[in-house]
């Protein structure tokens, strides 16, 4: 696993940690994070809530994932979710708030994601992270900062703030990537107040948000610039490591399920290893890759081990579990006289024949793609192909990825036949690697 995955990953399983400052001063750091599931508890069990005024949950396909469910507020009935007890202590420290949000209306006047409040017309004690004329917009009181990037309706967004109180700054971040900041901020210097999300306080007025929440997390320390990012753009991340193999170690939680795979040597820790026809994994909820819309990014790495070097699907893309509208992403393609050629595909059929792999010999592959440069083909950490600039049509449908039997596909150069051999380090991001991020998970 790459060196900057290994906070956020291992940080979702407890609720505080004891960090050593470079003085070695302890400090002591709380988390919280609302999955809205269908359920109002904290992951941790220790900041759990209530919902107002009837507010429920959407339907798994409203979700940011197509996994689990997200909380569906409507503003014209005041609806909300609030933590009351125990109180979330923000006060004179770093702090990080993130959550995914879609709204199903204009953005107009304040829309409330975040708040807590102590006293509304007191500078610094009312806590509020909204959208204000289409932008993210973070306030203390009397000491904000609004975003620069315009948000539409009917868009997921993942939104975050951090402010950092060794060095005194407000920092706004949209999709992973900053789009302000403020230095000489003091800190938010509440010190009661119940949490809101889907409302604010912002001095007389409370705000609410018409639309859908998931996945809010809060932390007091200040997440680095890579780790938003992280949270951002990492979809599903599969380590297939013991004890639990098939589970996602990335921020989203898309457990898969497999099915007469075991466990091997990986090439970093352990792999999952396929024999054939029966056997495969099978993941549900990618937004991006190839599903609701058209000509969004993406990139999937993976190493691959393989037993034997025939045609063969490697990874599989489907609009329902047993098929549906599918596709052959990366495989490999053998003739009589030349066996083992690495070949990936995308919609209408771009393809990039890549180099020969060697049966039982580890090899990774990254396949990125974006509307500029569509899809380019990097073997080893080395960029060895690209179609130039292309488009697809989104399948209309959150998908369906799986490595193994083969379904019964739209083919092109890569055939319906079950991969064998063995898989580790599988990465969906949903958006286009750099070459530098590429050579980084190609060298572990």
């Amino acid at each position: 696993m790459a060196d900057q995955f290994t906070f956020s990953i291992s940080n979702r399983h407890t609720s505080i940690d004891s960090l050593a400052t470079a003085t070695t001063t302890s400090l002591t750091i709380v988390s919280a994070y609302w999955s809205f599931d269908n359920i109002t508890t904290d992951l941790y069990g220790v900041y759990n809530g209530q919902t107002v005024n009837g507010a429920t949950y959407s339907l798994a396909s409203s979700s940011y994932v197509g996994y689990g469910e997200a909380l569906s507020l409507t503003s014209s009935s005041s609806q909300a979710f609030q933590v009351s007890t125990p109180f979330l202590n923000l006060s004179y420290t770093s702090f990080t708030i993130e959550a995914w949000i879609y709204s199903t209306t204009s953005y107009t006047g304040d829309n409330g994601v975040f708040g807590q409040c102590q006293c509304s017309s007191c500078t610094n004690q009312c806590l509020y992270f909204i959208i204000r004329a289409n932008r993210l917009y973070i306030g203390f009181t009397y000491n904000d900062l609004s975003g620069s990037s315009t948000l539409t309706i009917s868009t997921w967004y993942h939104i975050a703030f951090v402010y950092n109180y060794q060095n005194q700054q407000q920092i706004l971040y949209l999709n992973g990537y900053q789009d302000n900041i403020k230095s000489n901020a003091q800190p938010y210097q509440g010190t009661n107040g119940t949490v809101q999300i889907g409302s604010t306080q912002v001095f007389l007025s409370t705000n609410y948000f018409n639309g859908y929440i998931d996945n809010v997390k809060v932390s007091t320390r200040a997440k680095s610039a890579t780790e938003i990012l992280n949270d951002a753009s990492l979809t599903a991340y599969f380590s297939f490591d013991l004890p639990y193999p098939s589970n996602d170690n990335g921020p989203n939680g898309l457990n898969g399920t497999s099915a007469n795979t075991a466990t091997v040597t990986g090439r970093v820790n352990q792999a999952l290893v396929f024999t054939g026809s029966s056997s495969y994994f099978q993941v549900y909820g990618f937004y991006q890759l190839f599903g609701l819309y058209s000509n969004k990014p993406f990139s999937i790495s993976l190493w691959v081990n393989p037993t034997s070097t025939t045609s063969c699907s490697i990874i599989q893309q489907s609009t329902n579990q047993s098929g549906g509208t599918c596709l052959n992403m990366i495989g490999v393609w053998s003739t009589a006289n030349y066996a083992g050629q690495l070949t990936v595909q995308g919609w209408a059929w771009p393809t990039i024949y890549g180099p020969y792999v060697t049966a039982n010999t580890w090899t990774h592959i990254s396949w990125t793609y974006s509307v500029t440069n569509g899809y380019s083909l990097y073997v080893n950490g080395v960029l060895f192909g690209n179609t130039g600039s292309s488009g697809f049509s989104g399948s209309g449908s959150i998908t369906w990825l799986q490595i193994g039997s083969g379904l019964a596909c739209s083919s092109g150069s890569i055939p319906n036949t079950a991969y064998q051999g063995a898989v580790d380090e599988l990465y969906v991001h949903n958006r286009e690697l750099s070459q530098t991020e590429v050579t980084t998970l190609a060298n572990p």
